[in-house]
């Protein structure tokens, strides 16, 4: 492997320490299975390893992880992925129970992890503490081991801020004088991200040597902070934060030519902030979101694409599908765009070896979406194809990198900051970039209430299924029209001879529910209780 092309990945082997998983690559530390505070920082060896155990978020909230409501797949929550499972509990029923029902409250929100967050921010302060205290290392070495921790407390942070809005800034030890303290506004809390990200670029290198494959890299922190500048409307900033990636094209950073190897390729030049597994530690997303007919029993098929995400994907041409259209009606699934083929398995599609039924008795099943619990069938008509390893054994984890941050989504970043201040002309580079790899056509509209709608059905497409979309749709202030008061629907096909007749249906058994409060979700009532300078999030 080249360095030149190496982004910010974490290679994970067996060994653990303290907060996560480390690689004996990276170093070869005195063997413990238990590790005191002194030998913490007895070698910068030792201190790398606590360190390494920092990275394991990165992948949590993604796809591969499974925080919240127990499942991988966070796009469940928004209009473009539906579950199977009916009856609450893991494999996708407690996300359907969220998003049918106003569950949400200060005592039961699946989509918060406000104590494990704090948690590890609690632990980053305090090597933060001792890293400035215990140690002897060089100025540059405790540089780059800050740099690093900030990052992730920034991360943290955000994760935060993204659910609850302003939240209490923890950014040092907290003794018994600081156990009562109040929220920060949301504004504050972003100028304390902003502190914490531009740290890290600034003190982090754009590569390291091949020892240290796997760490942080100062465009993997700015690609980041090009996301995070969105939320907090910082367009700006958001655009000056991409440039930092995007002047690296062609050097550290690039679109790969196909979409459909993204996700297959172990370092793909398109990773900007990215996590690479590796020996025993890996994922399972191939086992539960893989097609019925991939493997006769347990766990499978928990979730598949909406037919509101189906049909945003466009004709080859660049023209929208419409069932309308006898032609397209008539072979739904020829001359689409090619992320629409990289992305969706298909009644008709070929996988593994063999070809995808799923039409109802099929091998891959249609199953209504109804108050039983299910049996893996698909209930949309659809299973997810993107991100799946489909070479990876049903009996084994996935090593698959996990690409957190994509060079397409800084381009789509900085398309929406530009147009967001008035400059669509320059937006229209970066967008078109992401369409020309997807063999469309060039958009050349520069109004901005127009051009806004074409990026955020970019995004919605691009992006799909890499946890973004439910986010999207809260900080756009468009999730009580789009996932309030409606249904999801699917495509039950039947096989009649030769032919299939496609029924558009219902996919929920209920409206769906998202309140005007749950833009910004309650703070848990245990902070309340135990935190009087802690007041609840307006509206709960």
């Amino acid at each position: 492997m080249k360095i030149s092309k190496m982004k910010y990945q974490l290679l994970v082997l067996s060994a653990f320490l303290l907060l996560g998983a480390c690689s004996e690559e990276y170093l070869n530390p005195e063997p413990r299975t238990v590790y005191t505070e002194a030998e913490i920082w007895k070698t910068k060896e030792n201190t790398y390893l606590y360190i390494n155990g920092f990275y394991k978020p990165i992948y949590e909230y993604g796809p591969y992880g499974k925080k919240y409501a127990g499942v991988a797949l966070n796009d469940g929550f928004s209009d473009i992925v539906k579950y199977n499972q009916h009856v609450m509990g893991p494999n996708g029923g407690d996300v359907n129970k969220t998003i049918l029902s106003p569950i949400i409250s200060p005592t039961t929100n699946v989509l918060s992890d406000y104590q494990y967050e704090y948690n590890r921010i609690r632990r980053i302060n305090e090597f933060l503490y001792g890293l400035e205290n215990y140690v002897t290392y060089s100025k540059e070495d405790k540089l780059l081991m800050e740099a690093q921790a900030r990052f992730f407390r920034g991360f943290l942070h955000f994760m935060l801020v993204r659910s609850h809005g302003g939240v209490i800034i923890r950014d040092y030890i907290d003794g018994p004088n600081e156990a009562y303290k109040a929220r920060s506004t949301e504004s504050e809390c972003y100028d304390f991200i902003t502190k914490e990200l531009d740290f890290a670029a600034e003190n982090l290198p754009a590569k390291w040597d091949a020892a240290s494959l796997g760490r942080l890299t100062r465009g993997g922190v700015y690609g980041y902070k090009s996301r995070v500048m969105l939320y907090a409307e910082r367009w700006q900033d958001a655009i000056d934060a991409a440039e930092e990636v995007i002047k690296e094209e062609g050097n550290l950073y690039g679109l790969e030519s196909d979409y459909d190897k993204i996700f297959k390729t172990l370092d793909s030049k398109e990773g900007v902030l990215s996590y690479r597994f590796g020996g025993t530690l890996g994922h399972s997303f191939h086992h539960l979101y893989c097609p019925k007919g991939d493997k006769s029993e347990g766990i499978i098929g928990i979730a598949g694409p909406t037919l509101e995400m189906v049909d945003s994907y466009r004709m080859a041409d660049g023209s929208e599908f419409d069932w309308n259209n006898p032609e397209h009606a008539a072979n739904p699934y020829a001359n689409r765009e090619p992320r629409f083929y990289a992305s969706v398995l298909y009644n008709g599609a070929t996988w593994k070896g063999r070809t995808i039924e799923t039409f109802v008795g099929g091998q891959d099943g249609f199953e209504p979406y109804a108050a039983q619990q299910s049996s893996g069938g698909t209930t949309t008509g659809y299973y997810i194809r993107k991100m799946i390893d489909e070479k990876a054994s049903m009996d084994e984890v996935s090593s698959q990198t996990w690409y957190e941050v994509r060079y397409a989504e800084v381009l789509l970043n900085h398309a929406e900051a530009l147009n967001e201040l008035g400059r669509g002309e320059e937006a229209l580079v970066s967008l078109n970039k992401v369409r020309i790899r997807a063999k469309l056509p060039k958009i050349t509209v520069s109004d901005k209430e127009a051009l806004r709608e074409i990026i955020r059905e970019e995004r919605k497409v691009e992006l799909a299924f890499e946890g973004q979309r439910y986010w999207d749709l809260r900080r756009w202030k468009l999730a009580t029209e789009v996932l309030n008061g409606v249904r999801m629907h699917g495509t039950k096909i039947t096989k009649d001879g030769d032919t299939f007749i496609y029924e558009t249906v219902e996919c929920d058994d209920k409206d769906r529910v998202f309140k005007e409060s749950y833009y910004k979700f309650p703070v848990p009532q245990n902070e309340i209780d135990n935190n009087p300078l802690c007041k609840q999030t307006p509206l709960w």
